[in-house]
C-alpha cells in the first residue's frame, strides 16, 4: 500500500489488519516462548543440576524428576491447589507450606493468562491474515510478508532491548515484576526453610528469562529476514 494513495475501505482494511499482524507477532512468539521454557522438565532438571539444588533439598534425582513433572503438569491443569508429594520409599513427602502453595495458585493464574493471551495472538495473526487477503485478494502475499517482515523486527528489537535489560539489572526487574503481577506479599519466601524458593533460586528464573528472550528475539529475527527475502523474491 503506498501511503500517498487516497483511503479507501479496502486501504483501511488493509492498513489496520497489517497493524493487527505486526502487534500479535511480538505478543505470539513471547507467549510461545515462554510456554516452551515452564513447559519444558528437561530445562528444569538442568537447572537443578546447575544450582545444587539436589544438594541443598535432600531430593534424589528421582524426586526431582517428579518435581519437574509436577510443574509443569501444574501449569497446564485447571486452576487448583498445588498439594504436591513426591515419592520417598514407601511413603511419600510434602512438598510445600501453605504460604508456598497459595503464592503457586497466584502463579498458575498468571501462567494462564499468559498461554491465553498467546492464543489471543494467534486469533489475531489469523484473522489480519484473512482480512487482508479478503480485502485485496491480488496484493496479499506482499502485504502478510510486510508484516510479518516488520512484526519480526518488531519483536526482536523490544525483545532484545527487554533482554539487555535483565542482564544488566535482573535482580531489579525481577522485584519489580513480582510488585506489578501480584496483588500480595507471598512471593517473599526465606530460602532457609522455603522449599520452593530452595528449588527455584533466583538463578533459575534469569536462565528462564534468557531462554525466552533468546528464543522470542531469534524467531523474530528469522521471521523478519524471512519476511525481506520474500518481498525480495516477489518484486
Amino acid at each position: 500500500m503506498n501511503f500517498a494513495d487516497p483511503l479507501t475501505p479496502t486501504s483501511i482494511i488493509r492498513l489496520l489488519a497489517t497493524l493487527m499482524l505486526v502487534c500479535a507477532v511480538p505478543v505470539l512468539l513471547v507467549s510461545s516462548a515462554l510456554r516452551s521454557v515452564a513447559l519444558n522438565e528437561a530445562f528444569y532438571l538442568r537447572e537443578f543440576t546447575k544450582y545444587g539444588v539436589g544438594q541443598i533439598t535432600g531430593f534424589s534425582e528421582k524426586e526431582l524428576d517428579q518435581v519437574a513433572r509436577i510443574f509443569t503438569s501444574y501449569f497446564q491443569s485447571e486452576p487448583a491447589r498445588l498439594d504436591a508429594r513426591v515419592t520417598r520409599g514407601s511413603g511419600s513427602l510434602e512438598l510445600f507450606n501453605e504460604r508456598e502453595i497459595q503464592h503457586m495458585e497466584d502463579v498458575q493464574v498468571l501462567m494462564h493468562r499468559v498461554f491465553q493471551t498467546g492464543q489471543m495472538a494467534l486469533a489475531v495473526l489469523v484473522l489480519g491474515a484473512l482480512a487482508i487477503v479478503l480485502a485485496d485478494p491480488s496484493t496479499w502475499m506482499h502485504a502478510v510478508l510486510r508484516a510479518g517482515a516488520v512484526g519480526g523486527t518488531l519483536a526482536a528489537l523490544v525483545v532484545g532491548i527487554a533482554a539487555l535489560g535483565s542482564v544488566l539489572a535482573f535482580d531489579r526487574l525481577f522485584l519489580v515484576f513480582h510488585y506489578l503481577s501480584f496483588a500480595n506479599d507471598l512471593w517473599l519466601l526465606d530460602p532457609s526453610q522455603d522449599r520452593l524458593i530452595q528449588l527455584f533460586p533466583g538463578g533459575f528464573f534469569y536462565d528462564a528469562a534468557l531462554q525466552i528472550g533468546l528464543r522470542s528475539a531469534g524467531l523474530g529475527a528469522l521471521m523478519a529476514l524471512a519476511g525481506f527475502a520474500g518481498l525480495r523474491i516477489l518484486r
